[in-house]
């Protein structure tokens, strides 16, 4: 069994991506949450193939025929063929912004490698290898436009500020978590859904596609994300909790003319409830067009915000710091 945390992106987030990072360099500051996606995988010796539990349940006689095409990707990679059986949980919603496929592809990775290790889990996993690992199956073998932000974060933990290289090598640099931001990130640091999902390859196809063609307006929005990053870290080294929401507004402000997909009128008139409840900055999370709002409220104006949200029937999700990043058990069978 293996479980890998989801993340939320403080700054940064779209720098990672190629075609801007190639050029420019990227950097993004995340927080990995105590909340996951799990993996199990079982020996099935009375069938063969594989029986795997997603969000449907799919019977196939190879890994290379499961319609799911993340998990036929890491089946591959991870050379596992069968007969096993598989499923996954997950705390909240795939695509929501947090970072699930990029948790799914490493806890699967995870979990099958250490299976193959043998029962007794003797085998360490190298973490930068498995966040390149599962990076490769959305950006090589399924060619999404997607960057590695997601897949370091659910195999690191923790607080980090990933530097992107032009060669898109990435350096997590685990940052302190000071009292001050601990309490900041506990109290004062909300989640509410939106209630719409969207698939993040779609969103961000647009917003490389434009990058790529030297679009000046989507250029000069992610050039102002980076420097952004750079606030956000020099924010967190010294423990300036106060920064972060002013940031995150701002962040949010160069995200949305980006792209007339990434937002919508319902996000902005909840995010605008937010605001006038006393949250003093946020941002959607992912790519856009629906899943998580993050918003930072003021000090003591947290039931304010969750009553205002609640009335608009936003459900919060409550998390935490995870400290761990992926983690893999096997039990004896």
């Amino acid at each position: 069994m293996a479980r890998a945390p989801l993340r939320v992106s403080l700054a940064g987030g779209g720098t990672d991506l190629p075609s801007y990072a190639r050029a420019h360099g990227g950097l993004v500051i995340s927080l990995a949450i105590d909340r996951h996606v799990g993996v199990s995988v079982f020996p099935r010796e009375f069938s063969g193939g594989v029986r795997a539990s997603w969000e449907d349940t799919e019977q196939v006689l190879g890994a290379e025929h499961l319609r799911n095409p993340f998990a036929r990707e890491v089946f591959r990679r991870a050379g596992a063929t069968g007969p096993l059986q598989v499923a996954s949980f997950s705390d909240a919603p795939s695509g929501t912004g947090l970072g699930g496929s990029g948790a799914f592809t490493v806890s699967l990775l995870h979990a099958l490698r250490h299976a193959s290790a043998g029962p007794d889990g003797s085998a360490r996993v190298d973490r930068r290898a498995l966040a390149e690992d599962a990076a490769a199956v959305e950006m090589t073998d399924l060619g999404r436009p997607v960057g590695k932000h997601d897949h370091y974060m659910a195999s690191y933990g923790g607080l980090r500020a990933l530097h992107i290289t032009r060669d898109l090598n990435v350096h997590p640099e685990e940052l302190p978590l000071s009292q001050e931001c601990a309490e900041f990130f506990r109290e004062r640091l909300l989640l509410f859904y939106t209630g719409l999902t969207r698939d993040a390859g779609t969103v961000l196809q647009e917003q490389a596609n434009r990058a790529t063609c030297g679009d000046g307006g989507v250029l000069a929005s992610l050039d102002a994300i980076r420097s952004l990053g750079t606030d956000m870290l020099e924010a967190v080294r010294h423990g300036r909790p106060d920064d972060v929401g002013p940031i995150l507004h701002e962040h949010w402000t160069h995200k949305a003319r980006m792209s007339p997909g990434i937002t919508t009128p319902q996000i902005d008139s909840l995010y605008q409830v937010a605001r006038d409840a006393g949250a003093e900055g946020g941002k959607l999370l992912g790519a856009g067009g629906g899943g998580f709002l993050l918003v930072a409220v003021r000090r003591g104006q947290d039931a304010a915000v969750r009553a205002a949200m609640g009335e608009r029937n936003a459900r919060e999700l409550s998390f935490g710091p995870d400290t761990t990043g992926s983690q893999a058990v096997g039990l004896a069978l």
